[in-house]
């Protein structure tokens, strides 16, 4: 049997085992985990000493995307050359409604991406808006389309983007019926928009002061309230990016209860603390929820170990700084932060090198269940006969100190500066094309594939 590609020798971290072996590739997809030793191979890559994953899934980037006046930088394609050099080979981004329907915006997200020349393989969320004539009722075509997984917006009501509680329980239970799954960004609106009105009066207008408006009590109010009531419509919920010590419980609390509660986190939440917001820089670290404090990071790590946080996304927003230093007050700055390049690298040096996660636990949290709530895990997250060939291979003795100018994110600046991380993807491979080659871009031959997701109970995800 001749293969397109052989894996020689890496630590191979697969569901349930990590060995070294080797990994066998042909149409794309891996055919062999197993010894294979004399075999026919096009092409042979030595991981000796190299630990491989199964290819990233960012479970959350917002690519080339609208916040008030402006735009992030980036686009699909400048996205997906970031995305290969962190070892990241499919993300799930948004689709926001188009023409009052949510089935028309997947379908422009669609055309967008393809447009674009995206390279990474791709899936979408659904926003469900406020503001929707047909939006409820076109869940079960937004499911069929390929798109399981939505998003409601407790906040943003600038943006026209603020889902009420009663908007919130139909989602649930028109998209529990569909075997989909609402997730929520869950921050209260009217306590931070109280505190940021008494702030703008008293001039009170920097990176602290929004930092003080969104505080600890503005997420864990809406956690709380979003798992009661889809604990009473009976659906499985999704709160992304978690940030808070009391999220964390509230949502462990509710997992022993034995709810379909799945958390995300961030890794701006994990490696950085509030102090950023002090002093010239802090308007670049503007994100919603904002990062919080070295207590509420422990929590977020603690949480992630022991199965109540099941993924990390980048939430990659991909503002320049001028776009971020433009508006005179901090309230009006557009909100993200560049990290579709850097999620995987950041979390294997802070949770793996660093003792607070297994492999096992890393892989699972930044491809498989990544994978699972998306509906696209019999071919992305996991590294099995069948799956797709998409790979990264770490070199886990690599050290690298973090700069923008080394970066690949269409952006001028990383909130990562100066941040050194032990292990750097030294190969990455989608569908078994070698991407990057030895940490050099190599254009693929074909563009990225739309991922359409299955509808599914969830309850495979950890």
């Amino acid at each position: 049997m001749r293969f397109d590609l052989v894996v020689r020798g890496g630590r191979v971290v697969s569901p349930g085992t990590a060995r070294v072996t080797d990994i066998g590739v042909r149409d794309g997809q891996i055919s062999v985990l197993g010894d294979l030793s004399g075999v026919d191979s096009a092409r042979t890559i030595d991981a000796a000493g190299l630990t491989v994953f199964s290819g990233g899934v960012d479970p959350h980037t917002h690519i080339r995307w609208p916040f008030l006046d402006a735009t992030s930088h980036d686009d699909f394609r400048t996205a997906s050359i970031a995305a290969f050099h962190g070892g990241t080979t499919s993300v799930v981004d948004w689709a926001l409604p188009a023409d009052r329907s949510a089935l028309a915006g997947v379908r422009r997200r669609q055309n967008e991406a393809t447009g674009d020349g995206v390279l990474v393989d791709f899936a979408l969320h659904c926003v469900l808006g406020p503001d929707l004539a047909r939006g409820y009722d076109e869940v079960p075509d937004v499911v069929e389309q390929g798109c399981p997984t939505f998003k409601c917006y407790l906040t943003y009501r600038r943006r026209g983007l603020l889902t009420d509680d009663a908007k919130l329980v139909r989602a649930l239970r028109a998209v529990a019926a569909a075997g989909g799954i609402v997730g929520v960004h869950a921050e209260n609106p009217a306590l931070h928009e109280t505190t940021e009105a008494e702030l703008r009066a008293a001039g009170k207008q920097d990176a602290m002061h929004f930092r003080a408006a969104k505080d600890n009590l503005v997420e864990a109010e809406a956690i709380h309230r979003a798992i009661f009531l889809a604990e009473q419509a009976g659906a499985p919920l999704m709160i992304q990016h978690v940030s808070t010590r009391e999220g964390v419980e509230l949502v462990r609390t509710a997992r022993r209860r034995g709810l379909p509660v799945f958390a995300e986190t961030c890794p701006h939440y994990l490696v950085l603390t509030d102090e950023v917001y002090e002093g010239p820089l802090g308007r670049r670290y503007l994100c919603s929820p904002p990062i919080k404090s070295t207590e509420d990071q422990e929590a977020l790590w603690a949480g992630l170990a022991d199965g109540t946080i099941s993924i990390v996304g980048a939430d990659h927003c991909a503002f320049t700084v001028a776009q971020k230093e433009a508006p005179a007050s901090a309230f009006d700055a557009p909100n993200g932060l560049p990290g579709v390049e850097t999620r995987l690298p950041l979390l294997y040096s802070h949770g793996v090198a660093a003792g607070r996660l297994s492999e096992a636990r890393f892989s699972e949290v930044i491809a498989e269940n990544p994978a699972r709530v998306a509906g696209i895990h019999s071919r992305k997250g996991i590294l099995a006969v069948g799956a797709d060939a998409d790979l990264v291979i770490i070199d886990p003795a690599a050290r690298r100190t973090i700069t923008a100018t080394r970066l690949h994110q269409d952006t001028d600046w990383t909130p990562y500066e100066g941040v050194e991380v032990r292990g750097w993807p030294k190969y990455t491979i989608r569908r078994g094309e070698v991407v990057i080659d030895d940490g050099r871009y190599v254009e693929p031959a074909d563009t990225g594939q739309f991922l359409a997701g299955m509808p599914h109970g969830f309850d495979t995800v950890r």
